[in-house]
């Protein structure tokens, strides 16, 4: 292999060896400068959009046209990013670092909530094919009531809902789960053996056997309120939060499923997500342009920050130092100090942001723990 020389006049010559040490510092300086902490936002209308998290600025769009891109992850190596696609009916699958659009993979209509597994080895997808639009904005009468459930069971007997389970090796579906009506969150338990998904219209929280694909246990959440959106594990495994929209509270159960409170919220909760230290909760209250944050042990309101519009989805920065929450009808991010929850500043031009998450990975609505 033939070798190409410099020649360096004089002096030049003599600081050659400085000259080349300072050379692979910028280019290390420019190598961290690549790769540093980013949010990526699923867009609705564009696309994603990745935020660089040191200067708080964005940096990259990747387009996904007529696609419709909301659930939202990155593999653990960092090297795709991947979404659940409600026009699409599919998963994109990005190449982080380049932005390219590797592969489609088909689903079904309308996918929403995407979660990775405990291991990152496999991700899974919840898709709602007999969902009849939004939930109603006010009370609703029990005839009313009956004639929305009737319509959704018959659309569910023509289009079964399921949870589709994919292997990131492969980008192959592997298997695939009867849901109910309306799926929306998903979690893993602790030990990584259960998936746990909220049915928005059947008001319950459906259980999976990870090692067999069978539901374990359907747990009832009619007692307790109406139209379950988002579940989230504590950091310990010791409870779930549960999400319930039309009833504008969030109810806490423990490790075993088993009732133990009732937190009253702000309007129309959605996300939801521990800090990082487990010593709060924190709820998007999406109707009341609020998110709220909760003591985890009294279960009390301790602070409240205003949003915009259609918040539904957050995420703290893999620092713990920042919050952004995606606010879909007001087209922004808005970032804030996550100790003193001041807002320190608002990333506008986001046309429909939904889904939001980090890499390196952090807390949040979408992901941890």
């Amino acid at each position: 292999m033939r070798k190409v020389g410099v020649v360096l006049p004089g002096a030049w010559r003599r600081c050659g060896p400085v000259i080349a040490v300072f050379t692979i510092i910028a280019w290390l300086v420019t190598a961290n400068q690549g790769e540093a902490a980013t949010a990526y936002v699923s867009v609705e209308s564009v696309g994603v959009v990745a935020i660089n998290l040191e200067k708080m600025a964005i940096t990259r769009r990747f387009a996904l046209r007529k696609s419709g891109p909301r659930g939202i992850g990155i593999t653990r190596d960092g090297r795709y990013v991947v979404t659940a696609d409600k026009e699409s009916q599919d998963v994109a699958v990005i190449d982080r670092k380049s932005g390219h659009l590797v592969r489609r993979i088909p689903i079904g209509p309308k996918p929403e909530f995407l979660k990775f597994s405990l291991d990152g080895r496999h991700f899974f997808v919840a898709h709602e094919p007999a969902s009849e639009g939004p939930p109603p904005k006010g009370p609703q009468t029990e005839a009313e009531k009956k004639a929305q459930k009737k319509a959704q069971e018959e659309a569910a007997e023509k289009t079964p809902a399921q949870i589709v389970e994919i292997d990131v090796a492969s980008w192959q579906v592997v298997r695939t789960f009867s849901a109910s009506l309306d799926t929306e969150g998903i979690e893993i338990s602790a030990d990584g053996k259960k998936l746990l998904c909220a049915n928005e219209s059947e008001d319950s929280l459906r259980v999976y056997d990870l090692e067999t694909g069978g539901e374990v246990r359907r747990v009832d959440l009619r007692p307790y309120g109406s139209r379950p959106r988002g579940v989230k594990r504590s950091p310990d495994g010791s409870e779930y939060l549960v999400s319930l929209e039309s009833s504008g509270n969030v109810i806490v159960l423990d490790k075993d499923l088993n009732f133990l409170a009732s937190v009253p919220t702000a309007a129309g909760p959605y996300g939801i997500s521990f800090d990082p230290e487990g010593k709060h909760f924190l709820v998007a209250a999406s109707r009341a342009e609020k998110l709220q944050v909760f003591d985890t042990r009294s279960r009390k309101l301790v602070k409240e920050m205003k949003v915009g519009k259609r918040c539904w989805h957050f995420t703290f920065t893999p620092d713990g130092e920042r919050i952004l929450a995606a606010c879909g009808r007001s087209n922004e991010v808005l970032v804030f100090d996550a100790k003193s929850y001041r807002l320190v500043k608002v990333l506008g031009g986001i046309p429909l942001p939904w889904g939001i998450a980090t890499y390196p990975r952090a807390y949040g609505s979408l992901d941890f723990p």
